[in-house]
């Protein structure tokens, strides 16, 4: 049982690389998707209007092959790995608050779930800002459990169909709401967002939004009302900008570059930037985290929404 974030990241690295790959929480950057607004000649994209060359190239990775395993075939281990990690985010939470396991050694599922009815799982940071999500994660899991049970003890059921998961109780219990095709994902990609944002201890805006969208996705087993998260669309461009630079203060329009890139590349929610500095450096951000006017900053202390790569 992890203890700490780092056992947690150790513990769930397995999953987490196949939920990445499976159902990743938000659209990747891609290489080949590229909104260039650096001009020769031109020192800056703070003021000068510059044309811009875009390059985009799209595949799809996720079709399967008649000779080989489809994610349609493997969503049931794909959910179990889901429901391992959030699984093991409780214990990381009952580990950091001071929760010891019932029979001093390890904690039980049925403990765990208990918790999670009695309110005795705390958050974990960063979610002790956004109870909100917190709370619908943990009742996510709870209401996920006979599946899991099924699926590991007894027997689950796939609609051949529809893809729907339905899970087989034991006697006597309720059975469970089944998992829609759109749910599983939600919740796959719910449970990979949430936990890459405890092991980066932030949660971006972009991130808040998709797992707001996610969980929203989730109503009928969390049971809360929907936060109204709207769902990425497209891809996410990756802008090339040139930094003008100052007596070691850079100036740059982010609200212009934002409205050049949506000009070239339309129908997406998002765009990530690389700023180009005159002395070879690059800083990177999301521009939706950005100010909408023009910024200027020290060189040496960018704004939190920018980093060095």
């Amino acid at each position: 049982m992890p203890s700490t974030i780092n056992e947690f990241k150790d513990d769930t690295g397995f999953e987490r690389l196949l939920l990445d790959r499976a159902t990743p929480l938000l659209p990747r950057s891609e290489s080949r998707a590229v909104i260039d607004l650096r001009s020769v000649g031109s020192t800056s994209v703070a003021r000068k209007p510059v044309a811009a060359r875009v390059d985009i190239s799209l595949t799809d990775s996720l079709g399967s092959s008649d000779r080989g395993v489809s994610a349609d075939d493997l969503r049931p281990l794909i959910f179990g790995a889901a429901w391992k990690v959030l699984d093991l985010l409780v214990e990381l939470s009952y580990e950091m608050n001071g929760v010891p396991p019932g029979n001093g050694r390890q904690y039980l599922i049925k403990e765990k779930v208990g918790g999670v009815a009695t309110s005795r799982v705390g958050s974990v940071p960063p979610f002790d800002s956004h109870a909100t999500l917190w709370s619908r994660l943990l009742q996510a899991y709870s209401s996920t459990t006979t599946l899991r049970n099924s699926l590991v003890h007894r027997k689950l059921i796939i609609d051949p169909s529809t893809g729907e998961m339905m899970g087989v109780p034991k006697l006597g219990d309720l059975a469970p709401i089944p998992l829609t095709t759109a749910e599983h994902t939600a919740f796959c990609q719910a449970v990979q967002g949430a936990a890459q944002a405890v092991i980066d201890s932030k949660l971006s805006t972009r991130r808040i939004n998709q797992l707001s969208w996610t969980l929203d996705q989730l109503t009928a087993h969390h049971g809360q009302p929907s936060l109204g998260a709207t769902a990425v669309r497209g891809i996410v461009p990756t802008v090339l900008a040139t930094a003008e630079v100052s007596q070691d203060m850079v100036t740059l329009d982010a609200g212009f570059i934002l409205a050049r890139a949506r000009l070239a590349v339309d129908g997406v929610s998002y765009f990530d930037l690389k700023l180009y500095i005159p002395d070879g450096r690059i800083l990177t951000g999301a521009l939706e985290d950005a100010p909408t006017g023009m910024v200027t900053f020290p060189l040496d202390e960018p704004p939190s929404w920018l980093q060095w790569t």
